[in-house]
């Protein structure tokens, strides 16, 4: 098929928070070794994974960074859903910067594992993609670029930090309304904001993460804080 623009691939990236990561098995040449991995993304739109020297792909990696990694819409006809394949290169992160900015979203996602590379053998990872093949349905199956699929995130870092840690102490009752809207009854669980992006958000309700679209892209805290505003009056 033709390549697609990358819209509908980057929502699923983003919209997803683990997959399946396939490396180059070190034990049996030839051969593909495929993991689980949950992922959060960097502040240019790349995979980010925090694994163990332990776990074999880590061992894999660090003899062949060439691997994929695929994304699987949630659903009851995994043939059905749209799924999203990464070919490219994982390598360990090196600079103090890159490892403290890929820390502090990753926790905020997976919080159960906490301070893993201070305190025990993990290390971050990140793929770099090479190209990226996005399967959507019938007439929807196309390679395109990473270009068109990675984007910044005008947000990263201390901004985007300020905004979570402000909606997660002052505005819980609004990120519960976010859940409702979005069709999800939180109950008895207290919805966290994790991540903000120029697309939208990511909650974590319990061991699950939402995504959140915003109705259109923003570019500045202005303009989320005037969104937010507006998604937390919608409906009621």
């Amino acid at each position: 098929m033709n390549a697609g623009s990358g819209t509908e691939a980057r929502e699923l990236l983003l919209a997803g928070y683990q997959g399946v990561l396939s490396t180059q098995s070190k034990d049996m040449p030839g051969y593909p070794f495929g993991s689980v991995a949950p992922y959060c993304l960097d502040a240019a739109g790349r995979p980010v994974f925090l694994i163990s020297e332990l776990a074999q792909h880590t061992k894999n990696l660090r003899a062949d960074p060439r691997c994929s990694f695929i994304v699987v819409a949630p659903g009851e006809d995994i043939q059905a859903n749209a799924r999203l394949t990464l070919v490219g290169e994982c390598t360990p992160l090196l600079e103090a910067a890159d490892i403290e900015a890929a820390a502090l979203r990753y926790y905020r996602y997976f919080p159960d594992s906490l301070d893993f590379h201070r305190i025990h053998d993990f290390r971050f990872f990140r793929l770099e993609p090479v190209r990226c093949r996005y399967i959507g349905g019938f007439g929807r199956i196309y390679w395109v670029a990473p270009e068109a699929v990675l984007r910044d995130n005008p947000f990263a870092g201390e901004r985007e930090a300020d905004i979570v840690a402000h909606m997660n102490e002052d505005h819980g009752d609004a990120l519960a309304h976010y859940c409702r809207q979005a069709g999800i009854e939180p109950g008895e669980a207290r919805p966290r904001m994790t991540g903000i992006d120029a697309e939208g958000l990511h909650l974590r309700l319990g061991v699950r993460i939402l995504r959140i679209p915003f109705p259109a892209p923003v570019a500045s805290p202005g303009q989320a804080r005037e969104v937010l505003v507006a998604m937390a009056r919608a409906g009621r």
